[in-house]
């Protein structure tokens, strides 16, 4: 007689990705939405010093933060966006709430300061499943000079 093995059936991942000005954002996950992974290269940072503060603001997601340094700033908006789109898998399932470009009257601004832009690239894994507690670190995180146009 025939001895069977026993095999877990495959599940499938669900995928999205979306391109905004050179900026590429993914979304991949499991089946059951608890296990996400999320990507997002080449999007554009606004850096302004303005007052004591430093702002840094996305352009094609309508995201800022600040800090005291250019540093801070910086690591502000790593910190903050990852726990943004954390918040956004938990509460959709998904980032399309992130994935909307700045106001007009800060594209108008980061179209004048064109040296002030940085390019920002992060990918980021998500539980948002009953072990979702613990979070999960990254790294990779290059900030580049943007060729002015």
């Amino acid at each position: 007689m025939p001895t069977t093995k026993s095999r877990k059936k495959k599940k499938a991942l669900k995928a999205d990705v979306k391109t905004a000005s050179g900026a590429v954002a993914a979304h991949v996950s499991d089946a059951d939405g608890e296990v996400h992974g999320v990507g997002i290269w080449d999007l554009q940072v606004l850096l302004v010093k303005e007052g004591k503060f430093w702002i840094a603001q996305g352009l094609q997601i309508d995201y800022i933060t600040q800090g005291e340094t250019l540093e801070d700033a910086k690591k502000n908006f790593e910190e903050g966006l990852e726990s943004t789109i954390d918040l956004n898998l938990r509460m959709y399932g998904n980032i399309d709430g992130l994935l909307v470009f700045a106001p007009n009257s800060v594209l108008q601004e980061a179209a004048k300061k064109k040296d002030s832009i940085k390019l920002y690239s992060q990918e980021t894994l998500h539980e948002v499943g009953p072990k979702s507690q613990l979070a999960l670190p990254f790294d990779g995180i290059s900030y580049l000079v943007s060729q002015a146009a």
